[in-house]
């Protein structure tokens, strides 16, 4: 599917965005142990809600966290004709590595999960029990299930669909979810996270049904491979004057201009946080929505996360 943007645009956007190699890698996105399984239909009929034509990058804020890490934050107006405010964490694969981190047993907030670690920096992760606590869907860490429960009280719908799995070699895998016992027996793949759904795959937008949690706008939290080879890690805030948030058609839509070449979602709404180490607010760099206000006290206490170290 080709974006809304003229071409001379979609260059110049691009180029503003990321500063790329001379030489882009191409991101792993194939569990080879299992091909057969790896196939995803893709939608070329799928429309974005709005074009994002309008899309002004000299607003953008960059910051090097550390080496290897890049923050880039904008809160702007010009994007789907609405309030967008925008947090992205550019990562370099090659300086950092990626893990999930699980508490089976209650629900804490992403930067008290995040602090505990050796963590740089973190964003919150899949959908979860917000009463009891524990995931509702299969995770695993560091080659361990965690909560006995956490791998037998799923089943895959339109929402819980895909996987992101991490190797033993940091290579980052998004796909359409598999089986329990695929993922348990592949010894390869150190954490797993099934959420959803996909936004992109190998270049295209990936086939969404029109249901309110995808066409509504809410805060989005997602994780993305750039056509560079560098993984985003992507907040999206809403809920409130200063912010729309975005439904998952526009976000798989701004991803796609952006140049990413696979996405998927993790939960958001009020968990949606983005958490860096150091930074004031206890790192909470995003607006989270759950206390209805645009500041960054209204953390939702989660069961999992991602981290970066």
């Amino acid at each position: 599917m080709q974006s809304n943007l003229p071409k001379a645009s979609q260059y110049l956007l691009l180029i503003s965005f990321f500063i790329l190699p001379g030489l882009s890698i191409k991101a792993q996105n194939t569990i080879t142990e299992n091909p057969s399984n790896n196939t995803t239909i893709i939608n070329e009929k799928v429309k974005p809600l709005r074009t994002s034509s309008d899309v002004n990058f000299n607003k953008w804020a960059i910051e090097e966290v550390a080496p290897g890490l890049k923050l880039r934050t904008i809160h702007t107006d010009s994007l789907y004709n609405s309030f967008q405010n925008i947090n992205i964490l550019e990562v370099d694969l090659s300086k950092h590595k990626i893990a999930f981190r699980y508490i089976p047993d209650k629900n804490v907030k992403t930067s008290v999960i995040a602090d505990t670690t050796k963590a740089l920096a973190a964003i919150n992760g899949g959908f979860f029990n917000i009463q009891k606590g524990g995931s509702v869907t299969y995770i695993k860490v560091d080659g361990m299930i965690l909560g006995s429960d956490t791998a037998s009280r799923w089943k895959k719908t339109e929402t819980l669909s895909a996987a992101l799995a991490i190797s033993k070699g940091n290579k980052i895998f998004m796909q359409p979810a598999l089986s329990n016992g695929y993922y348990d027996a592949i010894d390869s793949l150190r954490n797993i996270l099934i959420t959803g759904p996909l936004l992109l795959s190998n270049g295209q937008k990936v086939a969404l049904p029109e249901k309110l949690f995808f066409t509504k706008r809410h805060p989005r939290t997602c994780v993305a491979l750039h056509s560079s080879g560098k993984l985003l890690l992507v907040t999206v805030d809403g809920r409130t004057s200063e912010a729309d948030g975005m439904s998952l058609f526009e976000l798989a839509d701004y991803l796609f201009t952006l140049g990413c070449t696979n996405a998927i979602n993790f939960d958001g709404g009020g968990s949606t946080t983005l958490w860096i180490r150091n930074k004031p607010y206890n790192g909470v760099v995003n607006m989270p929505s759950d206390n209805k206000r645009f500041d960054h006290e209204g953390e939702r206490p989660v069961s999992n996360i991602l981290i970066v170290e």
